[in-house]
């Protein structure tokens, strides 16, 4: 019988597809404006637009952690992949939750950045509204989120660049326990490559 995990296993082409696709839509949307409003102070009283990278720097900087982690999840032994698998579901549920912060809380936003603009300390009062590209990107880093979790899932099953070196953790050794290497075998007439070379039929 099928587990469950085993329905839901994607291969490296697929898995990288999971992830990359929605983390470049991110990236793109992170451009365009987030929040929009004005500000009461009297010393800015123009409409200001907020984009995402200025909204919430830390997504673009999550992202990127994410795209890293797949390198990692595609490429490492065992515990590069475990390591990898925990930091792409963590970052890209962190920045899934920036996004949805901007989007909850436009008037907090563009206070923010008023403030900056002003280098004040503190935030004025002012308006906002969420633009509807910010609700794409909402949706763009939950399908990362999305993504993420099941290529970290489905790591488990992959190898890493290739099986040979995985497939040993010490060297061979002798009768006696003392460790054999490979001048050693050509040594005595042997060839060590034809231990990883296919039995043939």
């Amino acid at each position: 019988m099928t587990s469950g995990h085993q329905l839901v296993a994607l291969d490296k082409k697929r898995a990288a597809l999971v992830v990359l696709v929605p983390a470049a839509l991110l990236l793109g949307l992170t451009t365009r404006t987030w929040a929009s409003g004005e500000s009461k102070d009297v010393l800015s009283q123009a409409v200001t637009e907020v984009t995402g990278g200025a909204a919430a720097p830390g997504v673009v900087g999550l992202t990127a952690v994410c795209i890293l982690a797949l390198l990692g999840l595609m490429t490492g032994g065992r515990l590069i992949r475990a390591v990898a698998a925990a930091v792409i579901v963590l970052a890209s549920l962190g920045a899934l939750a920036m996004t949805v912060l901007v989007a909850l809380r436009p008037v907090g936003t563009v206070a923010d950045a008023v403030a900056r603009e002003l280098a004040r300390t503190t935030a004025p009062s002012a308006t906002g509204t969420a633009t509807g590209w910010v609700w794409l990107a909402a949706g763009a880093a939950a399908l990362l989120a999305v993504g993420s979790a099941l290529a970290a899932v489905s790591s488990r099953t992959w190898g890493g660049l290739s099986g040979r070196y995985e497939r040993g953790d010490t060297p061979a050794s002798g009768p006696r326990g003392e460790v054999r290497t490979t001048w050693d075998e050509l040594s005595e007439g042997r060839d060590p490559t034809l231990r990883d070379a296919p039995d043939e039929t």
